[in-house]
């Protein structure tokens, strides 16, 4: 095995025969840097279009400051097109419309923060594997050795062990 084998530190931890960088397929923690969002080492996501920003692509709602958090734990496989939302991409439900007027003024914007908070962090476990096109929804909590399939949508709790498909 080669000296830098399961290299934390490697943001491009895999390399072709040739030896050239595989630029699609990053370790998240050393591509991400972002206060609502943290991620174990060695979890990894791959793209057949990396994106200059890792943290818009996976979790583009995800704003700093947000009361709620994305927690990705170690060993993790995420494919192309996985989508993880967070609370700010919700709208809110008790008014008589769900259409976000606060977001488009800015002395009121800290009231829809308000209406849409009180979701719980996002939780995915160790050694899950995120299939291609899945979506993970706010407060989701993914338990370790969890299969995700491919253009699956998951908004609740899956127990360790389990296997969701589409």
């Amino acid at each position: 095995m080669t000296a830098d084998f399961l290299e934390a530190a490697l943001p491009h931890p895999m390399r072709f025969p040739d030896g050239s960088v595989n630029r699609g397929l990053v370790y998240l923690n050393q591509v991400i840097d972002h206060p609502n969002i943290e991620i174990g080492d060695f979890t990894y996501a791959s793209s057949f279009e990396p994106p200059d920003d890792w943290a818009v692509r996976l979790a583009p709602y995800t704003c700093a400051g947000a009361p709620e958090r994305l927690v990705i734990g170690r060993f993790c496989q995420i494919a192309d097109r996985v989508r993880i939302i967070t609370a700010p991409a919700n709208h809110p439900m008790a008014g008589v419309s769900t259409y976000p007027f606060a977001i488009f003024d800015h002395a009121r914007v800290g009231d829809y923060i308000d209406q849409i908070s009180g979701l719980p962090d996002t939780v995915i476990g160790h050694d899950v594997w995120i299939g291609d096109g899945a979506t993970i929804l706010p407060g989701a909590r993914i338990g370790s050795g969890v299969i995700i399939g491919a253009d699956c949508a998951c908004h609740r709790r899956i127990g360790a062990g389990r296997c969701r498909g589409a």
